[in-house]
C-alpha cells in the first residue's frame, strides 16, 4: 500500500494560536481538523485579490466542495459547524474519554452537547447548478469572512514579529513544514499527471526582498491617498512612477491595463501576504509549491507570486533575472508545421510576428488605438482559438474589457483576421479530427473543443522547455516559474539557454531578458 502524499496546503501556526486567543472556547473546543480548516480558510481568503475573486460577486471569494473537503474533510461537517448548529462529545480512547478533545456527533448521542453555528464564514451567493441558470461556467458558492473574523485577521497581519506567538511557521494540517513536505516530492513541483523524474525540480523556498516590498507598499498607499484627495476635489491627478510603471491617478482607472483603485488595493493585499509569510518563516523567504494544470503547465498554489500583479512580483524579486521565450506559442507552432513540411499562405502573418514581435504589437496597438498589453491579450486569445466576434461570452470581449468600439476595430482588422485563420488551419493540419490528444509531456486527454486541443499541444511544449531548463539549472538558482518564462537569482547567457533548448528539444528559440 503506497504511502499517502502530504498536503501542500499551508497555514501560519501563529494565526491558529491567534484564533484560540481571540475566539476562545468557541474555537478551542472544535476538533483540531475543523480548527485548522478554518485557519487555512481565514489565511487564504482574508482579502480578495485576482486569484480568489468570485466571478459573479467581486467582493466575495469562491469556495467549492473540493476546497471545503480539503479543509474540513466533509462538507456536511462544515455546514453543521458554520451554518446550522452542531454537537460535540468528548473523544473516547482505549483509556476512556478525554475532556480536552471533542468530536462532532449527532445531537442525540449520549454525552453530546449542542452548540449554535459559528457563522464565521457568510455565504453571499449560491453556486449555479447548471450552465443554463446564468451562463457563467465554473461558478462556485461565494463567501465573505464575518466582520469579527476579518478584524481578527487584519489585526494579526499588522502585528510586529515580537507580538505574535513565538510558536510560528508555515505548516500543513499535519504540522509538516514546507521543507519537510518538499523532501517527499523532490522539491517545489508536484507532478501527478505527467511522467517526469522528480529530480527535475526546484527549491520550495523563494528569497524575497523585504525592503523593496515595503517601499512599493508605501508607494501604493500614497497613490490611494492621492486618489482619494483628487476624488474629493473632483479632478484628476498627475503622473508619477509607481512600481516602475507610470501611473496617472483618477477615481476609477489610470490606464486601460494599469493601476486602478481596485488593483492598487489588491497589490497591497498581496504584499501584506508576502510580508506575513516572511514574518511566519522568520526569514526573508516564502514557500511556493507548484501543481500541474490539465495541460501540464506549472501553476503556483494559491497563485503565490506567479499570479500576483507584476509590480509586486518585481518588488519581491528585485535583482532577479526573468528569461521569457520570445513569441513562444507562435514560434513553436511555426516550427512544428515546418517539421511536418506544412505551409500555407496565411502562415506568413505568423512568420512576420515571430520575426518582429515588438514592431507588430506596436503597429497593432496604433491601428486598434489601444495598449500593448491589450494587444498581447487579444493575440493570446486568438492563439488558443478565440473567435473574432463581439459575443460577450468570448475571450475577445473580455480582452477588450467590453469596449464595443474597440471590439469592432479588432474583429474587422485584416491582419488579425488572417492571424486567426492561421490557427484554424494549423489545427486542421496538426490535430485533424482526433479527439484523444497526447502532448509533449505525455499528458493524454479527450478534447472536444479544437481551441482546447491547440492549447494542450502548445502548453505541453512550453512545459517541456521549462523542464529542460530546470534540469540544466541548480535547484537553488531558480527563483520562480511563470508559464513560458523562468526567473533566476543570477544572470544567464541567453545564447546558452537557446543552445540547451535546441540540443534537448530541437526547437530554435530565443529568450528576452528582464532584470527585476
Amino acid at each position: 500500500m503506497s504511502k499517502r502524499k502530504p498536503s501542500t496546503d499551508l497555514y501560519p501556526s501563529s494565526l491558529l494560536l491567534e484564533a484560540h486567543k481571540v475566539l476562545g472556547e468557541e474555537f478551542s473546543r472544535l476538533p483540531k481538523r475543523i480548527q485548522i480548516g478554518y485557519t487555512t480558510t481565514f489565511w487564504n481568503h482574508s482579502n480578495i485579490i485576482k486569484h480568489n475573486k468570485h466571478n459573479r460577486k467581486p467582493d466575495s471569494f469562491p469556495m467549492g466542495e473540493k476546497e471545503v473537503s480539503r479543509n474540513f474533510t466533509d462538507p456536511r461537517n462544515f455546514r453543521k459547524v458554520n451554518d446550522n448548529g452542531y454537537a460535540l462529545r468528548p473523544k473516547r480512547t482505549r483509556w476512556g474519554s478525554t475532556e480536552t478533545k471533542y468530536i462532532l456527533c449527532k445531537d442525540r448521542t449520549g454525552g453530546a452537547t449542542s452548540y449554535p453555528p459559528t457563522k464565521w464564514l457568510n455565504k453571499t451567493i449560491e453556486a449555479f447548478q447548471s450552465w443554463s441558470e446564468g451562463g457563467v461556467k465554473g461558478c462556485l458558492n461565494g463567501y465573505q469572512l464575518s466582520p469579527k473574523i476579518q478584524q481578527l485577521v487584519d489585526e494579526w497581519f499588522e502585528k510586529p514579529k515580537e507580538a505574535i506567538s513565538a510558536s510560528r511557521g508555515m505548516v500543513n494540517r499535519n504540522g509538516l513544514s514546507a521543507l519537510e513536505i518538499a523532501s517527499q516530492y523532490g522539491g517545489a513541483i508536484i507532478r501527478d499527471i505527467s511522467r517526469v523524474s522528480k529530480r527535475t525540480n526546484i527549491s520550495v523556498i523563494i528569497n524575497i526582498n523585504i525592503n523593496s516590498l515595503l517601499m512599493h507598499k508605501e508607494e501604493l498607499t500614497k497613490a490611494l491617498t492621492k486618489t482619494e484627495e483628487e476624488e474629493a476635489k473632483g479632478r484628476g491627478g498627475d503622473k508619477e512612477a509607481l512600481g516602475g510603471v507610470k501611473v496617472n491617478y483618477s477615481s476609477t482607472t489610470t490606464t486601460s491595463k494599469g493601476f486602478t483603485v481596485e488593483s492598487t488595493h489588491q497589490r497591497i493585499f498581496e504584499i501584506n501576504r508576502l510580508l506575513a509569510t516572511s514574518r511566519e518563516q522568520n526569514s526573508p523567504s516564502i514557500p511556493v509549491f507548484y501543481k500541474e494544470a490539465k495541460t501540464g503547465r506549472y501553476t503556483a498554489q494559491n497563485a503565490i507570486l506567479q499570479g500576483y500583479h507584476r509590480s509586486v512580483r518585481y518588488a519581491a524579486l528585485r535583482g532577479c533575472y526573468e528569461y521569457d521565450l520570445e513569441a513562444a506559442h507562435q514560434n513553436l507552432l511555426v516550427q512544428l508545421l515546418d517539421r511536418e513540411q506544412i505551409n500555407f499562405p496565411e502562415l506568413d502573418v505568423l512568420r512576420e510576428y515571430v520575426s518582429n514581435k515588438k514592431g507588430t504589437r506596436e503597429r497593432l496597438a496604433t491601428d486598434l488605438n489601444t495598449s500593448i498589453d491589450t494587444v498581447k491579450e487579444i493575440l493570446q486569445a486568438l492563439t488558443y482559438g478565440a473567435q473574432l466576434t463581439s459575443n460577450n461570452h468570448q475571450k475577445i470581449y473580455e480582452s477588450c474589457e467590453g469596449d464595443l468600439e474597440l471590439i469592432e476595430r479588432v474583429i474587422t482588422n485584416p491582419w488579425l483576421k488572417q492571424y486567426a485563420s492561421t490557427f484554424k488551419l494549423a489545427s486542421k493540419h496538426l490535430i485533424g479530427k482526433n479527439k484523444i490528444i497526447k502532448n509533449a509531456v505525455g499528458i493524454e486527454r479527450e478534447i472536444l473543443k479544437k481551441t482546447e486541443a491547440m492549447a494542450h499541444i502548445l502548453q505541453g511544449y512550453e512545459r517541456l522547455i521549462l523542464d529542460v531548463l530546470i534540469a540544466n539549472s541548480e535547484p537553488n538558482d531558480v527563483a520562480l516559474l511563470v508559464h513560458d518564462c523562468i526567473v533566476y537569482y543570477t544572470r544567464k547567457s541567453r545564447t546558452e539557454l537557446t543552445r540547451i533548448v535546441k540540443e534537448n528539444t530541437g526547437f530554435d528559440l530565443e529568450f528576452s531578458e528582464i532584470q527585476y
